[in-house]
């Protein structure tokens, strides 16, 4: 034999050393899992990134449990097959491909695995889960949730399932273009290159529920009720189905236009000002001239406030005029 001989035949002898030694240490680790307690799982990602040239076990899994460490680790180092092209778009595996090659190489242990309906995978860059998704926009939002004044919850989310991102020192930017608000809010996110060049752009949207105080009656309040402290307490409610037609509690004073109910918020379609004469009042209707000032008095025929027209009857006459409102006892024509 020659040299060049034994020294390829060493090199064959040593790789198939190497192979028998990790088929050995996989055989014991797929043997150790199927020993431990079975109260542990394999979830395959939905999307990963791959950044060697064979994908793992690894890369497209978490596991859960208590499984031994090292079990973990012979488990994660399972290849699998051939990482794709860089530079190029994400692939899809579909669930039963995914299981057919679970199965080929875990055997029995497949049965611990969560597969999900499609894997993406990238080479190279990195990915965001729509879990790490929704805690950027949260992160964003919540300054201004915090200053709306009330006890809030973020909640259905529209997010895409996965971001990939092709360079691993981009970013993500999320910008809403409007103050945020209780109810449905819109909202861009960007992928952001390292010297700040907007790469992409996506839509996204979420719901936002904000408790407040409002103005509710402590008993039914009907038509053209006066409104009053004594008539009013303040009771949490969810400003995403209020909006701004809830009354603030401010102004007047008030009387009601539409009756409300026990408990109910009080919209501030549902008052209106409170006249300072009603419909049926006795007030002085004053005439003033250049040297003469007359006063007689009248009944007033319709309600209004300070310098509104309201028409009154002369109470001796029995004629009608048209005066302006002084205040809550006199009306004046000129």
């Amino acid at each position: 034999m020659t040299k060049a001989d034994f020294i390829k035949t060493f090199r064959n002898g040593a790789m198939m050393l190497l192979i028998a030694a990790l088929v050995v240490s996989f055989a014991a680790a797929r043997a150790s899992a199927s020993k431990e307690n079975t109260d542990w799982r394999i979830k395959i990602k939905s999307a990963a990134v791959v950044n060697g040239p064979r994908v793992t076990l690894g890369d497209i899994a978490d596991f859960y449990g208590d499984l031994p460490a090292q079990t973990k680790a012979d488990l994660s180092a399972v290849e699998l097959w051939n990482a794709p092209a860089r530079s190029r778009k994400p692939v899809r595996v579909n669930r039963s491909k995914l299981r057919v090659i679970l199965q080929h190489y875990l055997g029995e242990l497949v049965r611990n695995c969560i597969i999900p309906s499609t894997l993406t995978m990238q080479s190279g860059g990195k990915v965001m889960s729509q879990e790490e998704l929704q805690r950027a926009v949260v992160k964003v939002l919540t300054p201004q949730a915090e200053a709306m004044d009330g006890d809030y919850k973020f909640r259905e989310f529209k997010l895409p399932p996965y971001l990939f991102f092709k360079d691993s020192m981009d970013s993500l930017r999320v910008h809403i273009p409007r103050a945020l608000k209780p109810g449905s809010n819109s909202f861009r996110m960007e992928v952001v290159s390292v010297d700040g060049q907007v790469l992409r752009r996506l839509a996204g949207s979420l719901f936002v529920d904000l408790w407040k105080p409002v103005p509710c009656p402590v008993r039914p309040i009907n038509r053209k009720e006066l409104v009053t402290p004594d008539l009013i307490t303040w009771k949490s409610k969810n400003m995403a189905h209020l909006g701004d037609r809830v009354w603030d509690g401010k102004g007047g004073p008030w009387r009601i236009k539409v009756p409300v109910g026990t408990g109910q918020p009080i919209m501030r379609s549902s008052i209106e000002p409170a006249p300072v004469i009603a419909r049926g009042d006795k007030v002085t209707l004053m005439f003033r001239g250049k040297h003469l000032k007359l006063t007689v008095p009248v009944e007033a025929l319709e309600d209004a406030g300070v310098g509104q027209n309201i028409t009154v009857r002369n109470l001796q006459s029995k004629r009608k005029v048209v005066a302006t409102v002084v205040n809550a006892q006199i009306v004046q024509v000129k």
